[in-house]
């Protein structure tokens, strides 16, 4: 496969699992080990750090990276919003099944194959820790408004930060707040009015958060996989409970 169709091939399943409640697209990113320059390429627009020229950007942008990763995620996003909401009204068992396999595959190929199971095993609070937080998060029953401009911003800087973390899926949050079919059908009908709001919440969340990711790798790489690693696990109960 050439480099080109395998970034692709791999925006193109991030986009996927980003419409899917269960899978974190940064889930799928670090299965294909393009997570990383993924997040540095987002860490370009960081507002403290950004330059208004376009040599800056020619500079700090691998647009032989870029191009095709988010070629195939646009266009799988697009896609998936009829095939999944085909599958969820149609086979949601072997849905769920399928989504809770692919975050325990993903787990594992964090704790067990990406380094040796003694450094894993140094970072097993910060493991515990993620799937804890996952849990509550998976437990919680949130009832809100989403007419409500304001809260749709909420729930658009929710969904980006998640699909940011290799763990918690953007779609499964939606699912949670109980807004993740109005977002589908918006996405479906390319309903841009509605959109709008949710659009800015997640270029909040799209200014902000991919820096510090990129901080806590650079700072320690294993430690930040067993959290994410947590976090994949504590999620599986959320596909269960919430997706109908």
């Amino acid at each position: 496969m050439s480099k080109f169709l395998y970034k692709f091939f791999a925006g193109f399943c991030m986009g996927i699992a980003e419409i899917t409640p269960g899978i974190s697209g940064a889930t799928i990113a670090g299965l294909f080990n393009v997570y990383k320059d993924f997040v540095t390429f987002l860490n370009v627009f960081n507002p403290f750090k950004i330059r208004p020229k376009f040599k800056y950007f020619y500079k700090e942008i691998n647009f032989n990276f870029i191009i095709p990763l988010l070629l195939g995620m646009a266009i799988s996003i697009y896609l998936s919003a009829f095939a999944i909401d085909y599958l969820r009204k149609n086979y949601l068992f072997e849905l769920k099944i399928f989504l809770s396999a692919v975050m325990v595959i993903a787990a594992i190929k964090n704790c067990v194959l990406d380094q040796s199971l003694s450094d894993s095993f140094k970072y097993l609070f910060d493991f515990i820790l993620g799937l804890l937080i996952a849990m509550v998060i998976a437990l919680s029953l949130v009832e809100l408004n989403f007419n409500n401009l304001f809260l749709l911003v909420f729930a658009g800087l929710l969904a980006f930060a998640a699909f940011l973390l290799p763990g918690i899926s953007g779609s499964l949050v939606l699912v949670i707040l109980g807004v993740w079919g109005n977002v589908t059908t918006a996405i479906k009908d390319i309903d841009l009015i509605f959109l709008a709001p949710f659009i800015i919440g997640m270029a909040i969340s799209f200014l902000i958060l991919p820096a510090q990711i990129i901080k806590r790798i650079n700072d320690n790489e294993v430690k930040t996989k067993m959290f994410f690693s947590g976090l994949i696990l504590g999620s599986i109960p959320a596909v269960w409970l919430h997706l109908a």
